[in-house]
C-alpha cells in the first residue's frame, strides 16, 4: 500500500496535481456520446427530468412523454479558453447549428457551467467530473433535490478501447426517508409494518394491526397493539391535609422503535456511449 502526503494525494491517485490543469485527466473522454435517461423510459412522464407540460389542444395524449430524454447527444469539448464544457443536444441538426438542449425542459433556460472538479471514482477505475447547473426559471429546479447549488456529475468509465468508454450522468433528484419501525424480540431487531386499513377505534385509543418481519423477510405474523396502564402515587396537596392522589400513563405494546438518520439520495441517471466518428 502506498501512502501519500495530502498535498500530493491527487498525483498518487492518477489525477492532476498542483500546477497541472484539473481538466487534463478528462482529455481522453472529450468527444460526442449518445444515450438516454432512465426516467425517460418509464411510463410516467412525471418521472422524467425535463419539464414539458401537456397541451391537450395539440391532440397529444397527456399520459405519454412529449419530449423524453432518449437518444440525445452529450458533448464534452474544450472551448477557446481551454475550459472543458458539457453540452446536451436533441439531434445531430441541433449539434450542427450549436443549439443546445434545454435539459430541464422547455422554457427553463438551463445552463451548465464549465468543469468545476474532477475526482477519482470510488469503487471503480475512472473519474467523476462535476459541472454546475442553473436555470433561469427557478420553478424548473423543483424537479431537483432542494439544495442551494445543483450539479451534473459525469462518471467516466474507461474502456479497453476508445469506443468502449462510457459516461454515466448523475443528477440528484430528492432525499428519501428510509427509516423504519421495528420491535426487539429476544435481542433481535425485526422490522414491522402497520396496517392502517385495519385500525380499531375505541374509547381508550386506537389499536393498530402490526405485522412483524420473520427470518425469511415475510410479514405473516400480525398482532393488535394494546396499551399498558401504570399507576403511581404522587403527593398532591389538597384542603384537609390529604396529600396523595393517583395518576397514570400508558405505553404502546408491543413497544415500537424507529431508526434515525437513514436517508437515501434518489437520482436521475443516464448512460451514454461514444458516437461512431463521422456519424454527423
Amino acid at each position: 500500500m502506498i501512502w501519500c502526503w495530502p498535498w500530493v494525494a491527487a498525483a498518487c491517485a492518477g489525477l492532476p496535481g498542483i500546477g497541472e490543469r484539473p481538466q487534463s485527466a478528462v482529455e481522453p473522454y472529450l468527444g460526442l456520446y449518445r444515450g438516454s435517461f432512465e426516467t425517460a423510459l418509464t411510463e410516467d412522464p412525471a418521472d422524467d427530468l425535463n419539464y414539458n407540460p401537456c397541451e391537450p389542444t395539440s391532440g397529444q395524449e397527456c399520459l405519454t412523454h412529449h419530449a423524453p430524454l432518449t437518444e440525445i447527444l452529450l458533448e464534452l469539448r474544450r472551448d477557446a479558453d481551454g475550459q472543458v464544457r458539457l453540452t446536451f443536444f436533441r439531434t445531430g441538426e441541433d449539434l450542427a447549428t450549436r443549439r443546445p438542449l434545454d435539459l430541464l425542459g422547455r422554457g427553463c433556460g438551463t445552463r451548465l457551467g464549465g468543469l468545476a472538479s474532477l475526482e477519482s471514482a470510488d469503487g471503480h477505475r475512472g473519474a467523476v467530473a462535476t459541472f454546475p447547473l442553473t436555470a433561469e426559471n427557478r420553478i424548473c429546479l423543483g424537479k431537483l433535490r432542494p439544495v442551494s447549488r445543483h450539479h451534473v456529475r459525469l462518471e467516466l468509465h474507461p474502456g479497453a478501447a476508445e469506443s468502449k468508454r462510457e459516461i454515466d450522468v448523475v443528477i440528484d433528484r430528492n432525499v428519501r426517508d428510509t427509516n423504519y419501525l421495528y420491535v426487539v424480540e429476544d435481542g433481535v431487531r425485526r422490522r414491522v409494518r402497520i396496517d392502517l386499513d385495519n385500525t380499531l377505534r375505541g374509547d381508550n385509543g386506537d389499536r393498530y394491526r402490526v405485522c412483524i418481519e420473520d427470518d425469511l423477510g415475510e410479514y405473516g405474523r400480525c398482532v393488535l397493539t394494546d396499551r399498558e396502564f401504570r399507576s403511581f402515587a404522587l403527593p398532591v396537596p389538597v384542603p384537609g391535609g390529604v396529600a396523595v392522589n393517583y395518576t397514570w400513563w400508558q405505553e404502546l405494546r408491543p413497544r415500537l422503535h424507529r431508526t434515525r438518520g437513514r436517508y437515501e439520495v434518489v437520482r436521475y441517471t443516464g448512460r451514454f456511449e461514444p458516437v461512431v466518428p463521422g456519424a454527423f
